[in-house]
């Protein structure tokens, strides 16, 4: 009885509303958006554990990395998590929209649900990109090199392969990676489940 007085009252006041019915067409391949948003979690609360121990300087960034993963109990871990969920979670995303794709769930009055879910995929790999480059290892400098060679090969590349070689700096790739980038995802994250709640989830071909 005080239990179910309890779930009242938290529904009073969190306005919970009752879980709506899952359409019978739902399967394994209408999972990867939700895994999606749970890898995202996994990947913020990892990250906002590591700020205590990182530090965004060309000197002391790898060995920071390194103290992490041998002396913080536990902190092998934690790096690993935040790394490897970081790849899967680009994988799930792409996997995700490739699926959106096949369905046609793209076309009207969907196409505002997967322009938002396009630019995630973008930002994910944003994060994933200036993610390689803080440890600022051989793996950090190549990865940063190869970006700028790629970025040459677009229309007005070389202007912008540039400006990132004249205004590069650690701690600029590393607030970009921790707020910028966090921050525009949560943005299209809110506006696209906005739009699946509003339109609900595609019907199969």
């Amino acid at each position: 009885m005080a239990a179910a007085q309890l779930a009242e009252w938290l529904r009073e006041k969190i306005r919970l509303k009752k879980a709506r019915p899952i359409p019978a067409h739902v399967n394994f391949f209408y999972c990867f958006g939700g895994l999606s948003l749970f890898l995202i979690l996994v990947q913020l609360v990892t990250g906002a554990a590591m700020l205590f121990f990182y530090d965004p300087s060309p000197e002391t960034a790898l060995q920071s990395i390194i103290v992490l993963s041998t002396e913080v109990p536990l902190g092998w871990l934690l790096r690993n998590l935040h790394r490897w969920t970081s790849t899967l979670l680009l994988a799930t995303v792409f996997s995700h929209m490739v699926i959106v794709f096949y369905l046609k769930a793209f076309q009207s009055p969907r196409e505002f649900t997967w322009l938002t879910g396009v630019f995630q995929l973008l930002l994910v790999f944003l994060l994933v990109a200036t993610g390689l480059i803080l440890p600022w290892d051989w793996r950090s400098y190549w990865s940063y090199a190869l970006w700028l060679d790629y970025v040459n090969t677009w229309i007005g590349g070389a202007q912008i392969q540039q400006w990132l070689l004249d205004h590069f700096t650690l701690k600029l790739i590393y607030y970009v990676h921790i707020l910028a980038i966090p921050i525009a995802l949560a943005v299209f994250l809110y506006f696209h489940f906005r739009m699946v709640k509003k339109y609900g989830i595609s019907e199969p071909l």
